[in-house]
């Protein structure tokens, strides 16, 4: 029992628990075991002592083949993308009064129609566009979403009905999801191991500054030029997003597609052990020999043309469409994936309560804050999930570090969960502190300080539990991570069903404090999984198998 955690009784190595080593090729020794690392491809440069992993192939077309450049190209649209993607929800929420009144519906219809069918169509929507990215590749599903999420904005900027502006959210929802959950697969597409932490951290640090940049801007906007406008610049920047992606030259921005499955041969495999990688996208074949191998024909770049090609055909899995669809939904009912659906898609899901009660706060007396200064009141939580955002990477690895050696030097995954203990804190204190500070009407200053400590509490739990997700489902992490996406989505509708009835009903004092006291209800459960996790673990690699060959 290292540190609290108990032990599994039923296998020897259960998934995710490792040798914790700062040396970058550890990960290479537990990937290719029995494999002398010498023979093996390694980085260049600086990096060429790091054995690469996953090995690449040796053909040019190989995303982790592509030139540096290329490959922070593809990774500056994906940061663009999600920009966009978390700008989507709050675009017009500091305005969220005159809306209801100009289409001549109550709060909570207006609110439904921006929040509500948003997230329902998202919820939806991502395990059918995770399935298509696998069967038929990541290129044509994220130009069909962009184009998607542009027609709705489009038909937001000019609705002139509710029924409308219901549709035209529900549209942006199913062009959203993609942009929430396939960018992290795509980093992996196309970074080595050793090279994906800072990637992963500003992908992360984009969706949430998305979200609280967002309002400012829109804001000024529409005090300026009107709501309309703001969907009108969201559809021009969703065009050039397209553009972006469409193009596919080396001197040209461009986002050809990453997926790619390769079949190749590791050398010098000792005593016939089978290779372990963990490559998302590639099968190997167990125990090959390099003697008993073929060379095939040296592959050939792919032409100007063939990178511009929207298809590349249907990928070969084993597994249906159908099978790969459910398969998110049934991760649900793991207890990793439910643990981190209630800590990390319960904290989003505030984050929408927070934003609705922030433009009905400081819109009605004593504030009597036009739109724009609504707006501006969101600063205090980019602040705020900035600062989390800097700090929860080092304290993340230093907790691994330092309790990875007080363990004798194995690594478990749930020395990630520690970091939730500061969401607990922060969290909690600030859902009480906005919840008695806006009963009181106390100066702006008091709410505006604890809705950016709400966002900063927020952003380290959300980076402890998703790091403990992807490090306990290594060789499942989209299938996992879909689950909990899906599960958010699910959460986040209920709620914005009733936001604004609760709010009437209960009042903001009495609504923020169940909100605190629910925030440190979930978060305590952190203590169970931390205790359990391991053994959760081995059940979910034993039973429920999320990791089964595809």
């Amino acid at each position: 029992m290292g540190l609290g955690i108990l032990e599994d009784k039923h296998l020897d190595h259960v998934p995710g628990t490792s040798i914790f080593s700062d040396d970058p090729n550890a990960a290479a020794q537990a990937a290719y075991e029995g494999v002398d690392l010498s023979l093996l491809k390694h980085g260049t440069g600086r990096n060429a002592h790091v054995v690469l992993v996953p090995q690449p192939s040796d053909d040019p077309n190989d995303p982790l083949n592509w030139p540096k450049w290329k490959k922070h190209m593809v990774f500056f649209v994906l940061v663009y993308g999600t920009v966009i993607c978390g700008a989507l929800g709050p675009l017009v929420s500091a305005d969220l009064v005159n809306l209801a009144a100009e289409f001549h519906t109550s709060l909570q219809a207006t609110s439904r129609a921006l929040g509500s069918a948003l997230t329902a169509a998202l919820a939806i929507a991502t395990v059918i566009w995770s399935a298509l990215a696998v069967k038929i590749g990541k290129r044509p599903v994220f130009l069909a979403s962009t184009l998607i999420m542009m027609a709705g904005a489009i038909m937001s900027a000019y609705a002139h009905s509710y029924g409308t502006l219901l549709g035209s959210r529900i549209i942006q929802g199913v062009g959203q999801s993609v942009l929430e959950f396939l960018v992290g697969a795509s980093i992996n597409d196309i970074y080595f191991t050793h090279e994906r932490g800072i990637p992963v951290a500003l992908w992360n640090l984009a969706l949430l500054d998305g979200i609280n940049i967002t309002p400012p801007i829109a804001g000024a906007v529409i005090q300026n030029l009107g709501w309309r406008w703001a969907f009108k610049i969201f559809a021009i920047a969703n065009g050039l997003l397209f553009l972006l992606q469409a193009s596919c030259h080396e001197q040209f921005f461009c986002m050809p597609e990453t997926t790619y499955y390769r079949s190749q041969v590791i050398p010098a495999i000792q005593n016939g052990q089978d290779i372990k990688d963990d490559s998302t996208v590639e099968k190997q074949e167990p125990s090959v020999k390099l003697e008993s191998a073929e060379l095939p024909a040296p592959p050939r770049k792919k032409s100007y043309a063939q990178e511009l090609s929207i298809f590349s055909g249907i990928y070969p899995t084993r597994v249906s469409l159908l099978a790969l669809v459910w398969r998110p939904i049934e991760s649900l009912a793991t207890p990793i994936v439910l643990w981190a659906g209630l800590v990390y898609g319960v904290a989003i899901t505030w984050l929408v309560l927070l934003a609705t009660s922030v433009s009905q706060l400081f819109s009605a007396p004593p504030y009597n804050f036009d739109t724009s200064q609504v707006g501006l009141t969101y600063m205090g939580p980019f602040i705020g999930a900035m600062l989390a955002a800097v700090i929860s990477g080092p304290l993340s690895d230093w907790l691994a570090r330092h309790m990875s050696a007080w363990n004798k030097g194995t690594f478990e995954p749930e020395f990630r969960l520690p970091l939730v203990a500061f969401y607990a804190i922060f969290g909690s204190m600030a859902f009480f502190g906005w919840g008695i500070s806006a009963n009181k009407e106390d100066p702006w200053i008091g709410p505006v300080f604890f809705f950016g400590l709400a966002n900063f509490g927020i952003t380290l739990g959300a980076s402890g539990s998703i790091a403990y997700v992807v490090d306990a489902h290594r060789r499942s992490a989209e299938t996992a991570m879909g689950g909990v996406i899906f599960f958010k989505n699910v959460f986040s509708v209920i709620i914005t069903l009733f936001i604004n009835d609760w709010f009437v009903a209960r009042g903001i004092l009495s609504v923020f404090c169940t909100v605190g006291g629910v925030t440190l209800f979930t978060t305590f459960l952190t203590i169970p999984m931390y205790v359990c996790g391991k053994r959760a673990r081995s059940w979910i690699h034993r039973c429920v198998k999320l990791d089964a060959d595809d």
